[in-house]
């Protein structure tokens, strides 16, 4: 196989169509820079299926358009045909030839040919998988690719040896593998939750299914012998009922006759029995009256005894009373007698005293004068100077030690002054200190309340986020359910439509050959080449009906050749529609216009239906006479319009046919090709809906989780926060109050200095004022001494002329003043005496005063209330009439009222009599009435029963009761089944059916689970052996390629080594590959340290290396060798020149060396600004470069 033509119209730079024809060997692709030749390899790349536009040097795929010049408009699509010889079927496909085309329009529609058919990019990627020739190949080497391949990390470098190694197919049939084994566990996950369901269900369900079985047994045996206990027991009540009701006849005369009797006693009896009621009440009356008499008797003759008794004590008290009085007044005279002597008696010593006086002041007259007095007021002026000095001593001595204590006051109140500042001060810092930390206390309760509110706000929002994550997540769980729903239900719908399902056996034949290209011509069938809205799917199948399968041809040739073909395979039978002979069928406009304007109609057929234009005579036949109405109703009325000459098709799928003939009823649901098709198209659209719903809804669980997280955390810091608050709360409160007992502490002792240093300036106010006055004192006594002095030198002058004259005058002086002493004695003696006689005078006339009001107290008392023993005794006389008055008439009363109670006795005993008897037949008919209600009632209940239970009426189920052998026994047995029935409990009778479907679908997902074990087994088996597969290929090629690099590396370097290292050599299928490089001459050192030759060199040698393990068809390759030096050059010129042989070349280049070993050469110009155009040059065909060419080899 090798690359025969590339094609390109419209790929980026080529604005024209042109053709590059390839030959086996070298063709090398040369221009300048700018001029395009890279877009060679991209149109290869993109052809082969690359969908990175970056991959191509673009932004977006619409960017490989060609997007116009200065002299060019740009294209509407690009579009690039890669030719293949497939000669020795190294493709698998059955053609010598293969032609892969892709092409795309700037609306961004694209479509892939194989061999001019349309088809999907996954067939063009199945058919060049491991072949070397897929758009990730190493045969296609663009620019930067070979630093790519040396600077990929390890991991990512392996691709290239997987290719080389033909593992690719196997790792992609293993994710498709494990993706059905996911699918498989999936479902065998949904299959044993179901299972287990039913698991759950089965046995309550066959117990239920067990009891209603049993249940129903037992019904229908009580049914049948209920009914015949009813109707006997009807019979039986009916004969009761009848002898009831003669019995109560007979009673009911027997009660009237008593009760006439009963009533006229009961009237005697009641007439005396109000006689005796007035006579009750007449004695009641009478009885008090006579008690009260009574009462009266007694009660006056003791007043009278009491009376008595009461005028002989007051009698006596006022015997005692007036002793008393006199002796109160006798002493009353005898003290004031005493007073009168007292009186007299200070009387004459108070005129004695006045005598004393006047004698001793005459006497004193006399001495005025005198030695004595003389010498007497020198003493005492000697004395009051003495007295003065001891008093000016004294107040000196008062003033020295009130200075001192001023100054200890003075002293004093600086020190409390000073007291009272320090405790301010201590004070104030307390204080602030406080005001602070009720500041700040307030501030952290504010604080920590502000927290409190926003934990318990964070606790709600986190329960709402919360409650919000697990709504979103359980909707993305049932999303993602949903989606794996409709994945497999869309799956099932694809596999279907892809099998042809629902096809007749001769269609699905021609339509699988034409997919296979054996037969040619074949567009589909009807029901693929139109759409139809679910709502209008019933009326167009039922218009179609087999014409939904009709094969639509190309022309009449194709149609006859697939005839050939069925009857060749002996596959069946088919009609076909050439689109070249079928002609339209259309109504006229005029009926259209008259169908039109009944209210039934929906529309023609043909425009319910979608289509391509090029179908339209084809549709317009099948369907362009065929009417949409409604209802039949309404599509009869349309048929009838129009002569019934047309089909009038309804919604529901009925159809009036052209003559006249109805066609209707019941259509078996299943599922058809228009609404299989529709149920896929619907089911894409659902899913890419689902998809966009899945991402959202990812992304709103992503973001309420992160919500949560936050909030978490938030929540978890608001705590922190709390926790820390409250202690600083705590800690701030009990300095608090440690500041308050301070500050009562420091309070206190204010209070106090204040009380102290008020007392000081009270004290140092009196000590001042103590001080004023004694100083104010020393100064009147300085002077009173100088006085006393002069005076004394006075008296002592006269002294000594008088003394002898006063001697005698002082003696009798002193004798006078000595009886005036005694004198006044006397009378103060007299004084008292006669004081305590005036009390004691004072005292008895109270006591005379107290006794004479107690005596007219007494006799005012007895002249006022007490009575007159005649009066007294008129009184008792009176009451005691009344009494035995009352007395006769009580014992006449009550002697009639004997009298008719005894009447009354014998009254009642025959009234009681008759009473017992009528009693007795009003029992009776009680009995009989309640015997007949309860006959009646039970009548009604089985009458009742019949007709609830079992819908009859008595003559009904009298002909179907069973005969009663033994009633008994009959009896014991319906107790047996209703007590069997009620034991049973609620019973679901429609679990025996539920039952049997449960357990028909429980053994139905058995199958389905073994049979997924066995599928999860098989592709546990089939991944193993892939596993095993791929790790043997690997191997072998990386071992193969490694001893290949090895050489290829020596050669093109002239030396030094290289290799190949696995970096896990325990786990082939994963490990990552390095590449170590020693150019000659070098230390072993990593690839980055190379220089930009020796870099290129190395992947080339690699390229070769793999080339020698596994030929491709062919290999593009763009200025890989650009970093070589020429003589490189030469050396890969001839690497090409020899691999090429097997490998057929294609290398961009403008390196001279590369050019001379290619044996055709194109070149890319730009002549026109933007348009690439081709030129090519055989070099085989040019004797002067072929002789250079021969000359450099």
């Amino acid at each position: 196989m090798f690359l025969k033509r590339l094609e390109v119209i419209g790929f980026k730079s080529f604005a024209e169509r042109i053709g590059i024809d390839f030959v086996p060997g070298v063709t090398a692709v040369v221009g300048p820079n700018g001029s395009g030749k890279s877009n060679v390899i991209d149109a290869v790349r993109w052809v082969l299926g690359e969908q990175s536009a970056k991959s191509l040097r673009g932004a977006k795929m619409e960017d490989v358009i060609f997007a116009g010049s200065d002299s060019r408009k740009p294209l509407n699509f690009a579009e690039v045909t890669l030719i293949l010889d497939n000669t020795d079927e190294q493709l698998a496909f059955s053609y010598t030839e293969v032609s892969v085309t892709r092409r795309v329009y700037r609306s961004g529609d694209s479509e892939y040919l194989l061999n001019n058919q349309q088809c999907r990019l996954k067939d063009i990627t199945d058919l060049f998988m491991d072949s070397g020739l897929g758009k990730e190949a190493f045969s296609i080497i663009s620019q930067g690719r070979v630093d790519e391949i040396l600077n990929s990390r390890p991991d990512d470098r392996r691709s290239i040896f997987e290719e080389a190694a033909g593992v690719l197919k196997y790792k992609l049939r293993k994710k498709k593998a494990e993706h059905k084994l996911v699918e498989t566990d999936e479902n065998l996950y949904r299959v044993l939750d179901i299972l287990h369901e039913l698991d759950s269900r089965l046995e309550p369900l066959e117990i239920q299914a067990s009891s209603a079985r049993d249940y129903v047994q037992m019904s229908t045996e009580l049914k049948d012998f209920d009914i015949a206990i009813l109707v006997h027991d009807l019979k039986n009540c009916a004969q009761s009922l009848h002898a009831l009701k003669a019995e109560y006849t007979e009673l009911y005369e027997t009660e009237q006759k008593q009760a006439h009797h009963i009533s006229s006693i009961e009237q005697q009896t009641a007439s005396i029995r109000k006689l005796l009621k007035e006579l009750d009440d007449f004695l009641d009356t009478t009885q008090a009256e006579f008690v009260n008499a009574t009462m009266e008797v007694e009660r006056w003759d003791g007043r009278k005894a009491l009376m008595a008794e009461k005028r002989q004590n007051a009698s006596n008290q006022l015997l005692q009373l007036n002793t008393a009085l006199q002796e109160a007044k006798g002493e009353v005279e005898a003290l004031i007698a005493q007073e009168q002597e007292k009186k007299e008696l200070f009387t004459e010593k108070q005129q004695e005293v006045s005598e004393l006086k006047q004698s001793i002041k005459q006497l004193e007259q006399s001495l005025n004068r005198s030695v004595s007095e003389i010498a007497q007021e020198i003493e005492e002026s000697k004395n009051r100077y003495i007295d003065s000095l001891n008093e000016e001593a004294t107040v000196k001595n008062e003033l020295k030690n009130i200075e001192q204590q001023l100054a200890q006051q003075k002293a004093m109140a600086t020190r409390m002054s000073d007291q009272t500042d320090e405790i301010g001060q201590e004070l104030a810092q307390i204080l602030a200190e406080k005001e602070k930390l009720v500041v700040a206390h307030t501030t952290t309760s504010n604080e920590l309340q502000g927290k409190l509110e926003q934990y318990e706000a964070l606790q709600i929002q986190l329960k709402n986020v919360n409650t919000s994550f697990n709504e979103k997540q359980d909707m993305l769980y049932k999303a993602y359910q949903h989606q794996q729903q409709l994945k497999a239900r869309k799956d099932t719908l694809a596999e279907l439509e892809a099998d042809f399902s629902g096809f007749f056996h001769g269609v699905k034949e021609v339509l699988l050959a034409r997919d296979k290209g054996e037969l040619a011509g074949i567009e589909g069938a009807v029901a693929e080449l139109i759409q139809v809205d679910g709502k209008y799917s019933q009326a167009i199948e039922t218009a179609l009906g087999a014409a939904s399968q009709h094969i639509v041809t190309t022309d009449e040739r194709y149609a006859q050749q697939a005839i050939q073909w069925l009857k060749q395979k002996r596959a069946g039978r088919a009609t076909f529609l050439p689109k070249t002979v079928i002609k339209s069928r259309k109504i006229h406009l005029s009926t259209i216009q008259l169908a039109t304007e009944h209210p039934a109609f929906v529309k023609m057929a043909d425009a319910l239906v979608t289509f391509d234009e090029d179908n339209r005579t084809i549709v317009e036949n099948l369907l362009g006479n065929v009417i949409v109405a409604s209802s039949l109703e309404g599509a009869s009325q349309i048929a009838r319009l129009c002569g019934f000459r047309y089909r009038v098709v309804t919604l529901e799928g009925d159809i009036v046919n052209a003559g006249g003939s109805l066609t209707g009823g019941a259509m078996k649901q299943q599922s058809s090709l228009f609404t299989r098709k529709a149920e896929l198209d619907d089911l894409i659209v659902k899913l890419e809906s689902l998809e966009a719903s899945i991402y959202s809804a990812e992304q709103a669980v992503s973001t309420e989780k992160e919500k949560l997280a936050t909030l978490r955390d938030k929540v978890d810091q608001l705590k922190l926060d709390g926790e820390q608050l409250r202690q600083d709360e705590m800690q701030q409160a009990s300095r608090i109050r440690e500041l308050e007992v301070g500050e009562k502490s420091l309070s206190a002792r204010v209070s106090f200095a204040s009380n102290e240093t008020q007392d000081v300036k009270t004290r140092e106010e009196a000590l001042l004022t103590q001080k004023e006055t004694a100083t104010e004192r020393l100064t009147a006594l300085a002077k009173e001494l100088l006085e006393i002095n002069e005076t004394v030198e006075q008296l002592s002058k006269v002294k000594l002329q008088s003394e002898s004259e006063k001697d005698v005058l002082r003696e009798q002086s002193a004798e006078k003043r000595s009886q005036l002493a005694v004198m006044q004695e006397q009378m103060s003696q007299v004084q008292i005496a006669t004081a305590e006689l005036a009390l004691q005078l004072n005292k008895a006339r109270q006591k005379v005063d107290n006794i004479s009001q107690e005596i007219i107290w007494l006799q005012s008392d007895e002249s006022t209330k007490l009575l007159s023993d005649e009066e007294v005794a008129e009184q008792v006389a009176t009451w005691k009439a009344r009494r035995d008055s009352l007395q006769d008439t009580i014992s006449q009363k009550k002697d009639g009222k004997i009298a008719q109670q005894q009447e009354l006795t014998t009254l009642e005993e025959q009234l009681k009599e008759l009473q017992r008897t009528h009693k007795g037949y009003l029992e009776a008919i009680r009995a009989n009435e309640l015997k007949r209600s309860r006959v009646e009632f039970e009548i009604n209940n089985f009458n009742e029963q019949l007709e609830e239970n079992y819908q009859l009426t008595f003559e009904e189920a009298e002909e179907l009761a069973l005969a009663i052998e033994d009633e008994e026994h009959m009896r014991r047995r319906v107790k047996l089944l209703k007590k069997s029935i009620e034991e049973l409990g609620p019973v679901n009778l429609s679990a025996i059916e539920e039952y049997d479907r449960v357990l028909e679908r429980h053994s139905f997902l058995t199958e389905q689970r073994e049979d997924l074990l066995a599928a999860q087994e098989t592709l546990h088996e089939a991944i193993k052996e892939m596993d095993e597969e791929m790790t043997l290929r690997f191997s072998e090629t990386f071992y193969a390629i490694r001893e290949q690099f090895k050489r290829v590396f020596r050669e093109l370097f002239g030396g030094g080594q290289a290799d190949l290292v696995l970096l896990d050599p325990q786990n082939l299928l994963e490990t990552g590959i390095e590449i170590v490089a020693q150019p000659p001459g070098k230390k072993l050192q990593n690839l980055s340290l190379l220089s930009g030759g020796e870099r290129a060199l190395t992947a080339i040698a690699l390229l070769f290396s793999i080339l020698n393990i596994r030929p491709v068809p062919f290999c593009i390759l763009d200025e890989v060798e650009a970093a070589l030096d020429e003589a490189n050059v030469v050396r890969y010129s001839q690497y090409l020149k020899k691999f090429s042989r097997d490998t057929q070349f294609i290398v961009i280049t403008h390196r001279k060396g590369t050019m001379e070993g290619a044996d055709v050469l194109y070149g890319i110009t730009m002549q026109e600004s933007g348009v690439s155009k081709l030129v090519s040059v055989k070099l085989e065909d040019e004797p002067v470069l072929a002789e250079q060419r021969s000359e450099q080899a």
